[in-house]
């Protein structure tokens, strides 16, 4: 009788972690559909891991996509790693298109540091920015 009650606890509790694990697999599927949709050629696994060191996929996919849109693109692994070391990735890649349109040359590694260095910083970037767009149209 304890056997049969212990096999079934184990079966319920298997039966729960892998219910877990798909919906994460899921999840990240669904991810990576809108991925390919966007035409970011990234894989499956890559997206896994990037679900497993709690990198916001669907944040990193939006900045690659904004980043190629405007002519200036950013490949993934330099938007996870700013990520990761704790910057703001779609405000970072902003600076980087406001900066280029106002004929500031401003590469993402410069704008990440920037960013890292605090919000002062990338913000005095994007004022001058800003400021140049203003001369050229006056």
């Amino acid at each position: 009788m304890e056997v049969q009650y212990i096999n079934k606890v184990v079966f319920i509790a298997i039966a729960i972690i892998i219910s877990i694990i798909s919906m994460g697999l899921l999840q990240v599927f669904i991810q990576w559909v809108r991925a390919l949709h966007s035409n970011v050629n990234v894989s499956y696994f890559r997206l896994v891991g990037m679900r497993l060191r709690k990198v916001p996929i669907q944040t990193i996919i939006d900045a690659h996509v904004l980043s190629r849109s405007e002519g200036h693109p950013v490949e993934l692994d330099l938007l996870e790693a700013h990520y990761l070391a704790g910057g703001n990735v779609l405000h970072t890649v902003q600076t980087v298109i406001d900066a280029n349109k106002a004929n500031v040359k401003l590469d993402f590694k410069e704008a990440a540091a920037l960013d890292l260095a605090g919000d002062k910083m990338l913000e005095v970037a994007k004022n001058i920015a800003k400021r140049q767009v203003l001369e050229r149209h006056h």
